[in-house]
């Protein structure tokens, strides 16, 4: 949710600002998997090995809300020619009061109220448009997002503070870069096409089933009608395609394949890697009705 103003100094110059809310309703679960089998050939106790695939070993769910704000400024050089300036601020949402559960039968049933806390990234873009020619103009965008404020998703105990789980994402910085044109047929029609290039935030190291992101390539056209000088519609469609990544992820962290392997007193325990290959295609469509008064 957000509410803006903008104000208008002089013939060159306009700025704007906003508060915005953001509202999350979510849901975060892992389950054992092959963890049972693997750690019954471990600790030579086959009865984990009876333990159902989808057992929960973590659930949370719940909602939070997190606020933040957005400023922009625009520069008007001529009517042919404007440049942008735009930030949206980190917002944090909080889920203070989440329902967390454990239930892996014959072992654990446990219920409690969790927490966490979730960083969203600040944004910082800036655009440009030049009208190079009567029916013609280019314009283009560069955003840069702040996603090494998103390093882990870590849930703790309301009451007592515990750990109940915490996963390392690790995410860096990452930007976005657009290139575009229009094309003005006449004071009907309009016509525009784009084509931009999304830079993932998560390092190839730290990417994970859970979140098995990469680099996109986005291709757009669109195109609006005008009925008259008060009403207009846009119709739009993008292809986004993703390139295909290779990831390898093992069933423990080496911290806690570390721990376990200490308490049964065996410092090179090993665990089994899992491979996948993902890739990430999608359509998007827009059609949006302007009226002025």
């Amino acid at each position: 949710f957000n509410v803006a103003g903008a104000y208008r100094l002089n013939d060159n110059f306009s700025f704007g600002l906003g508060l915005n809310a953001v509202y999350a309703d979510a849901e975060i679960s892992r389950h054992t998997g092959e963890l049972g089998q693997v750690a019954a050939g471990i600790t030579k106790n086959p009865a984990l090995a009876k333990i159902p695939a989808n057992s929960n070993l973590a659930k949370l769910k719940g909602d939070g809300w997190g606020y933040g704000w957005n400023a922009g400024m625009l520069y008007e050089l001529d009517k042919d020619n404007r440049f942008s300036l735009t930030y949206r601020s980190k917002v944090t949402v909080k889920f203070k009061d989440g329902d967390f559960t454990q239930n892996i039968p014959g072992l654990l049933d446990r219920s409690t109220k969790g927490k966490l806390d979730l960083h969203l990234p600040d944004i910082w873009e800036l655009s440009a448009y030049h009208r190079v020619a009567p029916k013609w103009a280019v314009h283009y965008t560069f955003a840069y997002t702040g996603w090494d404020s998103f390093q882990e998703l870590k849930a703790t105990d309301k009451g007592n503070g515990g750990v109940l789980f915490e996963k390392h994402e690790g995410f860096k910085n990452a930007y976005r870069v657009a290139l575009g044109t229009t094309y003005y047929h006449d004071d009907n029609w309009t016509f525009r096409g784009g084509i931009a290039f999304d830079d993932s935030p998560v390092p190839a190291n730290n990417r994970s089933i859970s979140i098995p992101d990469q680099d996109r390539i986005w291709f757009s056209l669109g195109s609006t009608y005008a009925f008259n000088k008060d009403a207009s519609v846009d119709v739009g469609v993008a292809y986004m395609h993703g390139r295909k990544v290779d990831i390898s992820e093992p069933l423990m962290s080496k911290d806690q394949l570390a721990a376990i392997g200490g308490k049964l007193g065996n410092p090179n325990l090993q665990m089994p890697n899992y491979e996948f290959s993902s890739s990430g295609k999608a359509w998007l469509y827009g059609v949006n009705f302007n009226y002025s008064f």
